[in-house]
Formats: C-alpha cells, sequence, structure tokens
C-alpha cells in the first residue's frame, strides 16, 4: 500500500526499486543456469561422439582390419542413434527448485508491476487532489481579500459617520447652550405689514373655531429622532415619518441629506446637512376647538397661551374661507393685548404646512 506524505509533491520509495531490479538480475541469472543444463541435456554431436569413443573405447586388433576392409559398405548406414547422458538426480532437485524460485519471483514481479501502476494512479489522484486543493485555498484567499478590503471600507465609513455624529451632537448642544438673540418689536397697529423673524405663536380657525397649532412643540420632538435615523438618512437622502400627536395634532413630515462641498464643509465643520424639506399637520379625530367667545373668556386655551407667551410674540392666523370673521374678532382682541398679528389665508381642502421653500409671515 503506498504511503502519502504531508508535502504537497509525492515520492516513489527507492526501496522498491531497488527490490524489483535486484528480483530482474536473479531472473537472469536463473535462466542462464536453465539455459547450461538444457545444453548439457542435448544431443550429443558426432565430433563429440568420436572423442568420446576415442577416450574410453579401445581399439581393435589390428588383424581385423582387413577383415573389416574386406567387408562389403553398405550403400547407406543408418544414422547413429544420439548419445542421451541423463542428468544427476541432484540437478534435476536444483532446476525444480530453481523453477519454483522463478514462479515465485514471477508472482513477485506482477505484484510489484501492481503496486507501481496503483501508486502511479495514487500519485496522479493525489495531484489532482493537490490542484484542486490550491485553486481552493486561492479562491478563499481572493475571497478573504474581498472580505478584507470591504471590511477597511465599511469600517472608514463608520469612523466617519461616527465623526460626523459626535459633530452633530456638539453642534446640538452648543445650539441648545446658545439662546438665540431676541428681536424686540414694537406692538403699534399699522397697515403695512413686516415679515415676521422672532417666535410665533399659531392657531388654525376652521368651521368658525379656533384650535392651537403645536408646530413648535413636533418640531422639537422631531430633533431626537433625526439624531436616531442619520445613518439610513445619509445612506437613503431621505426619510418620512409622523411625530406626535400634541395637542390634537400630529406632523408628517420628510427629512432630506446633502452632502456639503469641500468649502461648505470647511466652513460649517460638517459634510452632510440635515433639513426638514417639508411637514404638514393633521388633525386628530378628538380635537378640541373653541368659539370666539370661548377663546377670550379667563379660561380659555386661547387666552391663556397669549397671557403665557412673550411680548415679542406674533401671533399668526391661518385661516380658511369659512371663518374671516372669527380672524377679525380674535385679530382686535389680540391688538389689544400687544401683539402682532399675522395671517395665512388657506383654501379648503389645503392642509397646514410648511418648508424651507415657503414665505415668512408678514404681521401688523
Amino acid at each position: 500500500m503506498s504511503r502519502r506524505r504531508n508535502s504537497d509533491d509525492i515520492e516513489f520509495g527507492s526501496d522498491s526499486f531497488l527490490d524489483i531490479v535486484a528480483n530482474i538480475v536473479g531472473i537472469l541469472i536463473i535462466l542462464i543456469v536453465v539455459a547450461g543444463i538444457k545444453a548439457g541435456a542435448a544431443p550429443v554431436s558426432a565430433e563429440r561422439l568420436a572423442d568420446y569413443l576415442r577416450t574410453h573405447v579401445k581399439a581393435a586388433p589390428e588383424k581385423a582390419a582387413p577383415v573389416a576392409q574386406q567387408a562389403p559398405l553398405p550403400a547407406k548406414a543408418p544414422p547413429p542413434e544420439p548419445l542421451v547422458i541423463p542428468p544427476s538426480p541432484a540437478l534435476l532437485q536444483q532446476a525444480e527448485t530453481l523453477k519454483a524460485e522463478i514462479a515465485s519471483l514471477d508472482a513477485q514481479s506482477q505484484s510489484a508491476a501492481a503496486e507501481i501502476e496503483k501508486a502511479s494512479h495514487d500519485e496522479q489522484a493525489d495531484a489532482q487532489a493537490i490542484g484542486e486543493l490550491r485553486q481552493a485555498i486561492d479562491a478563499e484567499a481572493a475571497e478573504l481579500g474581498r472580505d478584507k478590503t470591504q471590511l477597511a471600507t465599511t469600517e472608514s465609513r463608520l469612523a466617519t459617520k461616527r465623526t460626523g455624529l459626535l459633530q452633530l451632537e456638539v453642534d446640538v448642544q452648543k445650539a441648545e447652550a446658545i439662546k438665540p438673540p431676541v428681536t424686540t418689536l414694537k406692538h403699534k397697529l399699522t397697515p403695512l405689514g413686516r415679515e415676521i423673524s422672532g417666535k410665533e405663536l399659531h392657531f388654525q380657525l376652521l368651521n368658525n373655531r379656533v384650535a392651537f397649532l403645536p408646530i413648535d412643540e413636533l418640531i422639537q420632538r422631531l430633533r431626537p429622532q433625526i439624531l436616531q435615523v442619520r445613518d439610513r438618512l445619509i445612506r437613503n437622502g431621505i426619510q418620512r415619518g409622523e411625530i406626535g400627536p400634541v395637542a390634537g395634532f400630529h406632523m408628517e413630515y420628510v427629512l432630506e441629506a446633502r452632502h456639503l462641498s469641500a468649502m461648505q464643509e470647511l466652513r460649517e465643520g460638517i459634510s452632510v446637512a440635515i433639513n426638514i424639506a417639508s411637514w404638514k399637520l393633521v388633525a386628530e379625530p378628538d380635537l378640541e376647538t373653541e368659539s370666539g367667545d370661548e377663546a377670550i373668556k379667563p379660561h380659555g386655551d386661547f387666552l391663556r397661551r397669549l397671557r403665557d407667551a412673550d411680548a415679542d410674540t406674533t401671533i399668526t392666523f391661518w385661516v380658511y374661507p369659512d371663518s374671516y370673521a372669527l380672524y377679525r374678532q380674535l385679530q382686535e382682541f389680540a391688538h389689544h393685548e400687544n401683539f402682532t398679528v399675522a395671517a395665512r389665508p388657506l383654501p379648503f381642502g389645503v392642509p397646514i404646512a410648511g418648508s424651507p421653500q415657503g414665505s415668512r409671515s408678514s404681521g401688523q
């Protein structure tokens, strides 16, 4: 049975080869001996017979020669029978032994040839298996190299995103720590409108009833969620969702991630800007509203929110066509309380919505 080494190449054992050479030489020697024995047992030729007679047979008396000469010669004498010298029993026994050994050597030679052929087949099979194993190893090494490259790229992107997230958290903390400058507005009734840049308090006027619009509160709740979906938002570029309800309204929003240019990144300190692309308020079924008289009573929600607002707050009314009378009533009351009033007329079916591309309120 052939032995396999752990190395990639298979080496054939030299001992088996030497045994085969020795067996072949032994067979040749035995064949030479057998040929000699057969030559000794071959028929004796005329020359050898003459030599034998000269050596072992005594010569006849000289007087017999004339008689022999006088006898008539036959026309053709028959050929002498060959003299066969039988081999000795020892040689026969040795020949039988040699024949047995030759048969044994022949069997061993055939067995050795079969082992050589089997070893050759095993060597070819092992070589093919080694080749396939090398191909598999090369393929796995290539796949591992691709995985390492992809892992390095992913780690680099993750590090960049973590850095951006930390920077965003720092920016949020700074923004929360620094209060925006407050512009003091002098509330004077004037027919000319001006753009509002300070605080606003929003109300919806629909079906001749008033309801508070929690726009600022919903946006404040949205900011922590922006941090949670930041990675997915940067990957997809856009994110839709909703938040609320608050005070009877929930907000449907669209977030947008925009990659900044190199100059903007140096100036802003961030590589991606996240903005609210648009938002829309949707009223809940259990929304509580007030009539004009209920709104200005001491326990009315409208009056309570006006009393809690800062003096520089602008009161913005989102007015539908059926509520202009209510708007004039509440506008007069807000002016009496020294508030700037802004109006945003809306047709029926149009929701209360906003976006960075929209216009700012104009107050009086």
